[in-house]
Formats: C-alpha cells, structure tokens, sequence
C-alpha cells in the first residue's frame, strides 16, 4: 500500500522555519559583526514583533545590554 503525502506536517514547518532562521543568522554573522552590532539587530527585529507585549518586553530586555541606545547619534557635522 502506498501512501501519497500532500503538503507538510506542523513538525515540517516548524522545522523549515527554524533553519530558515539559522541561515538568516549565519548570514549575519559572515558580515563579522560586533557584539554591540548584534545586540542593535536583535533590537531592531524585536521592534518589528506583531505582538506588541513581547515587542515591549523582549526590546527592554535587550535595550538594557546595548551602550549608549538612549544618548542621541550626532551627525558628522556636528562632532
């Protein structure tokens, strides 16, 4: 008896996504990075969550690690 599969299982999706998420990740990474850069992206992102209470929560969290976020960026001109 043969069975025909159509489409993907929840597990396959998730699946999918996770590695489609490490690839993201790696390709980050092969720009080389610092850490305060990593910190700035992940904030970022996190500022593009839908659900506006992880938004909140995970971007304070990450705000808290990152030097300087709440000091205004001067422009070249005006160093």
């Amino acid at each position: 008896m043969n069975i025909t599969k159509f489409g993907q299982t929840d597990f396959e999706k998730k699946a999918e996504e996770t590695q489609k998420s490490r690839e993201i990740v790696a390709e980050i990474l092969n720009f080389g990075v610092s850490q305060q850069q990593i910190l700035r992206i992940a904030y970022l992102l996190s500022l593009e969550l839908e659900n506006i209470d992880a938004m909140k929560n995970v971007s304070q969290c990450i705000k808290t690690y990152i030097e300087g976020l709440e000091e205004p960026i001067k422009s070249v001109i005006e160093t």
